[in-house]
């Protein structure tokens, strides 16, 4: 079951989900924010990893004030188990986005990084984050080699800036994660 709650953690990193270590103690703590527009998708996140974790997490709920007309809402939560998820994410303390857990993260990762890094632009489409040249060659060979999606790296005169997904690519991609995709998220398919 920890092992379930480690995983489904890390997919939720993969998208806009970030673990640091807080507080004097510097203990493991996971982060989501949305706006509060998808505050039905942060309860569905929040219920997994509360249905898969045995005993009961530290839940801390705030509100974050936007220049925009809907404000932010943040999730925080503590485990112990975070810990195995902050060594895959931050080996040597310096955030990476190893072979290791894209592996790990499975189709709910795939889910993760597609609703909140990915994008439709006409009949293409794009995954967009910061990452570093390596780490996008480590997303585009696991689109590749473990769920068969085709992709092209994009890069200007310094990096590589985004993943671009032909036609074909971006219907493979679709079909595959449609069905771990909350309702709620079902907006991001289109």
């Amino acid at each position: 079951m920890q092992a379930r709650f480690v995983v489904r953690a890390l997919s939720y990193c993969l998208g806009k989900g970030k673990v640091a270590l807080k507080g004097k103690n510097k203990r493991p703590w996971l982060e989501i924010s949305r706006s509060e527009v998808d505050k039905t998708y942060l309860n569905h996140q929040l219920r997994t990893l509360r249905k898969l974790h045995v005993t009961p997490l530290e839940v801390f709920w705030d509100r974050l004030a936007t220049d925009t007309y809907y404000d932010k809402e943040r999730l925080r939560l503590h485990s112990d188990h975070l810990w195995r998820v902050y060594e895959i994410l931050y080996p040597q303390d310096t955030s990476y986005l190893s072979n290791q857990a894209l592996q790990l993260s499975g189709i709910h990762g795939l889910t993760s990084l597609w609703i909140d890094q990915g994008r439709i632009i006409g009949r293409k489409g794009s995954i967009k984050g910061r990452y570093s040249d390596q780490e996008y060659e480590n997303l585009s060979q696991w689109l590749q080699d473990y769920w068969n999606i085709k992709c092209h790296l994009r890069q200007n005169q310094s990096a590589i800036f985004q993943l671009s997904l032909n036609r074909e690519a971006l219907e493979t991609l679709i079909d595959t994660i449609t069905p771990a995709v909350h309702h709620a998220m079902k907006k991001k398919l289109r």
